[in-house]
């Protein structure tokens, strides 16, 4: 078969081959620029609970202390972002009365509590093969709404003797993946001192 092509037609091909890897790079290059801010970050130690980690220099600090039940809430991380509803938490649960459970045995339970006590409750994903701090961790993404607001939350939470240390991402649905790759480097530098 015998092909005509013109050489107006050649030149056009040629051009647009040329001209489109170039676009592309540009493009990928703005795209990591944008995707990938350089955040200071500034060590969190807590001797009387026994964590530390990195969090971000410009993020709000809260120690709360506060006890409920078994569970106290040590401290809140959340960025400066006005009407912003990320923040991460980290509390520890005493698990004395129930020492010796199995990880996923609590990661169960829960799950059972959550679904009890938060409007419209659904389970995105939970597994028990996770690493916090060293030590394996169970995670539950779910979702749920509070005040006509989707909260997406993810609990990463690991054992150690009688303590469960809970880290719990929560934001709206609509700025969870935007905090995101931060909460992962918080996430990833806890570390336990006791």
């Amino acid at each position: 078969m015998t092909m005509l092509v013109n050489s107006k037609s050649l030149q056009a091909i040629v051009i647009i081959s040329y001209m489109y890897p170039t676009v592309a790079t540009k493009q990928t290059v703005f795209a990591q620029q944008t995707t990938k801010p350089t955040t200071n970050f500034l060590p969190y130690v807590n001797s009387t609970y026994g964590i530390k980690l990195q969090y971000p220099s410009s993020w709000d600090k809260e120690e709360n202390g506060t006890r409920q039940d078994t569970e106290t809430d040590v401290v809140t991380f959340s960025p400066p972002t006005v009407n912003s509803n990320a923040s991460l938490d980290i509390s520890i649960d005493n698990i004395s009365d129930e020492k010796g459970i199995p990880l996923a045995q609590y990661a169960s339970d829960s799950i059972s509590d959550l679904k009890q006590s938060l409007k419209n409750f659904k389970l995105v994903g939970s597994t028990t093969n996770n690493i916090l701090a060293g030590l394996p961790a169970y995670k539950s993404i779910y979702t749920y709404v509070d005040e006509n607001t989707i909260f997406k939350d993810m609990e990463i939470g690991a054992i150690k003797g009688d303590k469960v240390y809970i880290l719990t991402y929560e934001a709206g649905i609509n700025e969870y993946d935007t905090y995101l790759p931060i909460i992962q480097e918080l996430i990833n530098s806890f570390q336990l001192t006791k």
